[in-house]
């Protein structure tokens, strides 16, 4: 028990430190960026992000999801030979979007702010991350987090200078971020495939169709789950860019990002926790279910904390931080702290589902909630501003996280009371 508490938060301390650089890197850029770049610059930047969130969701069909689970189910070779049939998957998939995008080119770059060679382009980075994030998958299972953290702060440190180069020294505007992003993630996608050839991690299958069988049974019903939790936290920013402007949209970029500390500090320990979770429900007494219930409520308890805090400091730290037409920010910080929180509480319960396999009724809930969240963002923006944006992204994230517990329960009883009543 003290040999695995140990390993959990060693790693859970690694993910943490690599996810804080990963942050902390964007996050010294603010200075530089908010008195460089527009608003309405910075409103563009974001959409771009969240479109290449949502072309996420269909290249590749998430199957990069099923590697983990099969890694411990599989020899290396028969691995080798699933990823390669992975990754095939993604050619084909990324292919028939990249075609699709030609030819909804027009309306997707009026509804997104972004041209429709940037959406090209976007398309073929969504199938380089995927890359990456097979590689990723591959190391976080392994218990390998050190070179998953140093790839991706890598990618990160060549996003930011690549960035500064393309805006300080070239002249560029919002293309020079882009720019520096596009060319990070292609580097390391490329790298991601080349490290998987090394470690004799991809070969060419010969059973096609037993494997992609199983990949798409596993990845296509998280899709309407992807696109769930993209409609929570995605589509603020089409709603704002709307009703408010592209301009408005670069100021709550900045709150989000502020915000998004609390994020960052629930997903550092879920990486390492969700591991620790499932050998431990796998032979579990009631005591153990009573300490991880209680854990929890711990956990639960220390977030909220967390989030009001920075909610309640972001005003003036936003004073400092950011340049002057940016600074309306740190007054809804607040409600993006919250919601972030509520959604670290949703990571603790949903791995019950994740453990007995329910991956489907997880993509009904999440896109109900992003459903629900549509109306409620266009209600609270219309009657609040930003500031209601931060509030109907909070309220969404709760009401995920209430309907993915109870379900949880429904699907993995825990001792949810007991373990208060119980001393």
């Amino acid at each position: 028990m003290t040999r695995f508490r140990s390993m959990l938060f060693g790693n859970a301390a690694i993910y943490l430190g690599a996810n804080i650089l990963n942050a902390a890197i964007p996050f010294l850029l603010l200075p530089i960026l908010t008195r460089v770049l527009t608003p309405a610059d910075y409103g563009i930047v974001a959409m771009f992000g969240i479109v290449l969130s949502v072309l996420g969701a269909f290249t590749g069909l998430s199957v990069h999801g099923a590697i983990g689970v099969r890694y411990f189910q599989m020899q290396k070779n028969e691995l080798a030979e699933y990823v390669g049939t992975c990754i095939g998957i993604l050619v084909i998939s990324t292919s028939f979007i990249f075609l699709l995008v030609v030819f909804f080119g027009s309306w997707l770059s009026a509804v997104t702010g972004v041209p429709l060679d940037w959406l090209l382009v976007a398309v073929v980075l969504s199938g380089l991350q995927f890359l990456g994030n097979i590689r990723l998958s591959l190391w976080q299972v392994d218990g390998q987090a050190k070179k998953y953290g140093a790839f991706q702060v890598s990618q990160s440190l060549l996003n930011a200078c690549f960035s500064l180069i393309f805006i300080l020294i070239v002249g560029m505007a919002w293309q020079g971020r882009i720019l520096g992003q596009a060319l990070a993630i292609g580097m390391s996608g490329v790298v991601a495939l080349w490290w998987l050839l090394k470690d004799g991690l991809l070969i060419r299958p010969v059973t096609w169709n037993r494997y992609g069988a199983d990949a798409l049974k596993f990845g296509v019903p998280l899709i309407p789950h992807v696109i769930g939790a993209l409609l929570i936290v995605a589509v603020d920013r089409f709603v704002i860019a709307k009703l408010l402007g592209i301009a408005q949209v670069g100021i709550y970029m900045v709150a989000l990002q502020i915000g998004q500390a609390i994020g960052l500090l629930t997903e550092s320990f879920n990486k390492a926790y969700s591991p620790w979770l499932f050998r431990k429900l796998s032979n579990a007494t009631e005591e153990l279910h009573i300490q991880i219930v209680r854990g929890t409520y711990l956990y639960f308890f220390i977030v909220l904390m967390g989030a009001l805090t920075l909610g309640f400091i972001a005003p003036m730290l936003v004073r400092f931080l950011v340049g002057e037409s940016f600074r309306d920010a740190g007054n809804f910080v607040i409600f993006i702290a919250l919601g972030f929180a509520f959604g670290g509480c949703y990571f603790m319960v949903t791995n019950y589902l994740f453990y007995a396999s329910k991956t489907s009724l997880l993509a009904l809930i999440t896109l109900a909630s992003g459903i629900i969240n549509i109306p409620l963002m266009f209600w609270l923006v219309g009657v609040n501003g930003l500031t209601g944006a931060g509030q109907a992204f909070m309220l969404s994230q709760a009401i995920s996280f209430m309907v993915t517990w109870w379900l949880a329960n429904k699907t993995h009883p825990m001792p949810w009371l007991q373990a208060i009543i119980l001393r």
